[in-house]
This record gives structure tokens, sequence and C-alpha cells, in this order.
């Protein structure tokens, strides 16, 4: 099976500290899409830009609302930073 075409928005982070911004993701299928909201851009001092998967607050930790495995997990990943390299030369933040 190949993968789907994959669309990214960028949306910056109300108050950027160490989340610089959030993605939207829609994964074009062939009978329709799949949209997937509230990823972070998350950026540590002196550390890479890295994404996290979208989750919801519990009363002691947080918990998954999307998980990906394997090609589809690093396809995108990667296009989620692709789009967040896009902006960031833009001066958008």
């Amino acid at each position: 099976m190949s993968l789907p075409k994959i669309e990214v928005t960028i949306r910056a982070a109300n108050n950027p500290g160490v989340i610089k911004a959030h993605a939207d993701v829609r994964l074009l299928l062939p009978n329709g899409e799949l949209g997937l909201i509230g990823f972070a851009l998350i950026k540590q001092p002196g550390k890479k830009t890295f994404v996290g998967f979208p989750q919801n607050r519990g009363r002691n930790k947080y918990f998954p609302v999307v998980q990906a495995t394997g090609e589809i997990e690093e396809e995108m990943t990667k296009a989620i930073l692709r789009a967040f390299e896009k902006e960031e030369e833009k001066r958008v933040w």
C-alpha cells in the first residue's frame, strides 16, 4: 500500500516557550481524507526541533490522541518539520 499525500498547516503558538508552533495534518486518501489536529513543534535550547503528537491532559498525566508507527510516522514527522522550517524562514514567529 502506498502512503497518502500529506498536507501540513502550521500555526504559531500563542505563548511560545519550548512549544514554538502547532501543526495540523491532512492525509489525502483515495476515498477521502483524515484530519489530525494539534501536533506540537518543540524546540528546547541547544536541541533539534521535534514533533510531539497530539495529547489530552488527564488528572495526573497526558494521554495520546493520535499514535503512528513505521513509515507513516516518519513521513508525517518529516512533512511537519519541513513545513515548520519554511514558516521559520518567513519569520512568522
